[in-house]
């Protein structure tokens, strides 16, 4: 089970996991929501970029891991040839995490995780 954080601070007062995701025009909400996390908190963020050359790293605590996602090196819709529009790639990866680390029962999965999204991150993930 996950949670849509309405807004910065309510991810600051989870009790259980923590999934954030933006692109570079997030960056620095991103970086101010990851200074309010506890040594305790556990979870994964995701930031997508034009390019390797964007990526400045972020201390996290100890259990919160960063990856970075570069569109320059995604393509786009599955078989398009297209290139990666914004927020594709950290939508994908939202998708994808949320499948695999949620069962959809409460009591295998523990504490609900709580997700924030930047504005550029599309938002379908509802059915996972």
């Amino acid at each position: 089970m996950y949670i849509l954080a309405p807004d910065a601070t309510a991810v600051a007062r989870a009790a259980g996991r923590v999934l954030i995701a933006g692109t570079e025009a997030n960056l620095d909400e991103i970086r101010a929501i990851v200074a309010t996390l506890t040594e305790k908190a556990r979870g994964q963020v995701f930031i997508e970029v034009p390019s390797a050359v964007a990526v400045d790293p972020i201390a996290t605590p100890e259990c919160v891991t960063v990856t970075w996602l570069a569109r320059d090196v995604r393509s786009g819709e599955m078989g398009s040839g297209l290139a990666c529009a914004t927020g594709q790639a950290v939508g994908r990866a939202v998708r994808a995490w949320l499948g695999e680390m949620s069962t959809g029962d409460a009591e295998i999965d523990g504490d609900a995780v709580c997700v924030w999204v930047g504005g550029d991150v599309p938002t379908d993930f509802a059915a996972v």
